[in-house]
Formats: C-alpha cells, sequence, structure tokens
C-alpha cells in the first residue's frame, strides 16, 4: 500500500528521472536586459523565442526583444527603444551522451527608436555552441562567434561576441540565466524555456 501511495504521490507532482533535455524545439520567455558600452544606457524588457529541431540534426528558431530606457540629457528626458528580430538556423555537428557541439546563424533586423527617430540596423551573426549537460537538473551551454550590424546612416559595426548561461532542469520546463558580450553592447537574460 506504501508504495502504491509514493508512486501516486511521484506521478502527481510529475517526478521526473530522466536527464537534462537539451533539445532546440521549445518555446521560452522572459526578462532581458541591454546594456550600452558607450552609454549610460540600460534597457530592460523582455525575450521571447521558439525553436525546432529536426531529426538529422538541423535546427531553426525565431527569437525577439523588446526593451526600453529612458535617459536623461541636458535635463532633457529622452525615450530609448531597442528591438530584436532574429531567424537562427544551425547545425548540431557532433554528439555525446552529456554534450552537443553546433555551428548556426542568426539574420535579422535590430531597430534602436530615440524619442521619434528610429535606426534600423541588418544584423548577422555566426556563432559556435558547445551544451553540456552537467547533472539530472543542470546544464550549460557557451557560445563564441562573429556579429555585423549595418545601417545607411551609421557606418558598419563588427567583431567577436561570446557568451553562455546555465540552465535548472524540472521535466520539460527549464529557467536560464544567461550573458553575452559584443563589441558596442552587452546583453543578459533570465528565461523560462518549455521543450518538447
Amino acid at each position: 500500500m506504501k508504495k502504491r501511495l509514493l508512486l501516486a504521490v511521484f506521478a502527481a507532482f510529475g517526478f521526473n528521472a530522466h536527464a537534462a533535455d537539451l533539445s532546440k524545439t521549445y518555446l521560452e520567455i522572459g526578462y532581458s536586459q541591454t546594456d550600452l558600452d558607450e552609454a549610460d544606457y540600460d534597457a530592460t524588457g523582455y525575450k521571447a523565442g521558439a525553436g525546432y529541431e529536426f531529426e538529422n540534426g538541423f535546427f531553426v528558431g525565431f527569437n525577439y526583444r523588446r526593451q526600453k530606457d529612458t535617459l536623461s540629457i541636458f535635463l532633457n528626458e529622452t525615450d530609448i527603444e531597442f528591438d530584436e528580430n532574429l531567424f537562427e538556423l544551425g547545425y548540431i555537428v557532433h554528439e555525446t551522451q552529456n554534450g552537443r557541439f553546433a555551428f548556426g546563424a542568426q539574420i535579422g533586423k535590430m531597430d534602436i527608436k530615440v524619442d521619434n527617430s528610429t535606426t534600423d540596423f541588418d544584423l548577422t551573426r555566426f556563432y559556435t555552441e558547445y551544451e553540456h549537460r552537467l547533472s539530472q537538473y543542470f546544464s550549460a551551454f557557451a557560445q563564441l562567434g562573429y556579429e555585423s550590424y549595418d545601417a545607411s546612416d551609421v557606418s558598419k559595426r563588427d567583431g567577436a561576441r561570446y557568451g553562455g548561461g546555465i540552465k535548472a532542469h524540472f521535466g520539460g520546463s527549464s529557467i536560464s540565466l544567461e550573458y553575452f558580450k559584443g563589441d558596442d553592447f552587452d546583453q543578459s537574460a533570465l528565461m523560462y524555456r518549455y521543450s518538447f
């Protein structure tokens, strides 16, 4: 009787004994922040995305970020918005029991709006990524790559971009803390992800 009761309790609470899921088939949403290196600019907002991993190792995704900040410039308050819309395509090159190595690219738009003026950037990123399952409940990832963004009224900017994060897994759900450093800005996020 006690064994049946324990099994019923574990089933009711969704007790899950499988290892941390590294799948790229997911839905996610969370809090995001961008810090511009050359200004006192700390835009905060949200980030959301979705992805799908095919059986042959290819994966696709779409991510968007919406953030705002208010700057005081010469006693005037200026509203600034930072938006990103990115399409992602990648391939998992090598996979072991506890880790995966992948190459990927992100292509999209980055908009910076200052009051009523908007600068639209074409954004391109190429990266390598390694994900590692640390335990049943934790995994980590690291990325190293290159990014380029260009607009008609601003000179082209490019350079290295690197970062990583750690995830706590609860069955199909996970919570991650991420950080990325580029040439001109740092980005961090606290995300909730549901993997299928």
